[in-house]
């Protein structure tokens, strides 16, 4: 392990730059703290580039054996307790944190289902859609212009490692829809202008289940493009659903359909 005694080092200056999105996008590389995710980082197909453990952090480290699992190319560096504070974005660090690599996607065009996150505003809503469609087994997640940043650290954390388990692939102009349209995808969408129950349509097949904004729900682009509009039944009256809780029921109906045929 290699020590880093200034704030002034390059290398913490690159770091705390990846506090903001702009140097996440530009570098490809993004944060994370805590043991347990520093784990799920190494465990994965993800480049963990560096890690770095506070001074409090390192008993814990060595009694870990993390040490065992880190990747060939993992750098291990030391700091100080008030230097590591600097880096990180919770209020009471863990002792460690990794700087980590994104890797490239692979689009799927199997059967089953990709969930499409429609400009989604809050970072727990995202969070959580991602860490349902792992759970779920959705072909990957879809996330259009306008979504909040899922490599900031509330998104991060409230995916709970699953960032690291299925696909995110970021859509700006919705091409990625569009080819999984022509390779069969029926695209779905809901809204208040149809009398289609969401039950009674087939998820076995190729589909793209999509939910929207929070405050002003699917944008015109993607309703444009949609096959099928659906209505979640709510017969309690509520005006709507939570953009989380929307997207899990509709993901589990999709796996609750796979699984009686």
């Amino acid at each position: 392990m290699e020590y880093i005694l200034s704030k002034d080092n390059l290398l913490i200056k690159d770091i705390k730059k990846l506090k903001e999105k702009k140097y996440r996008m530009s570098s490809n590389m993004f944060l994370v703290e805590g043991f347990r995710f520093t784990r799920e980082a190494l465990n994965s197909n993800f480049e963990v580039v560096n890690i770095f453990i506070s001074a409090s952090g390192e008993a814990k480290y060595e009694s870990s054996s993390m040490e065992d699992k880190l990747q060939k190319n993992t750098k291990v560096y030391g700091v100080s307790d008030s230097l590591f504070k600097s880096v990180c974005d919770t209020d009471n660090p863990q002792g460690i944190l990794a700087v980590v690599r994104n890797t490239p996607v692979e689009i799927k065009y199997d059967y089953g289902f990709y969930i499409l996150a429609d400009k989604i505003q809050d970072p727990g809503n995202m969070g959580t859609i991602i860490r349902t469609a792992h759970a779920a087994g959705a072909l990957g997640v879809i996330i259009t212009k306008g979504t909040v940043d899922i490599y900031n650290d509330k998104t991060l954390r409230s995916t709970m490692g699953s960032i690291f388990k299925i696909p995110v692939i970021y859509d700006e102009n919705l091409s990625l829809v569009q080819r999984l349209k022509s390779d069969g995808f029926k695209l779905i969408t809901s809204s208040l202008d149809t009398d289609n129950n969401f039950y009674d349509i087939d998820l076995t097949q190729k589909v793209i289940i999509s939910v929207g904004n929070e405050g002003n729900g699917i944008c015109e682009d993607v309703y444009n493009m949609c096959d099928i509009k659906v209505k979640i039944p709510m017969p309690g009256g509520a005006e709507s659903l939570n953009a989380a809780v929307a997207a899990s029921i509709m993901m589990y109906e999709a796996v609750r359909q796979k699984n009686i045929i």
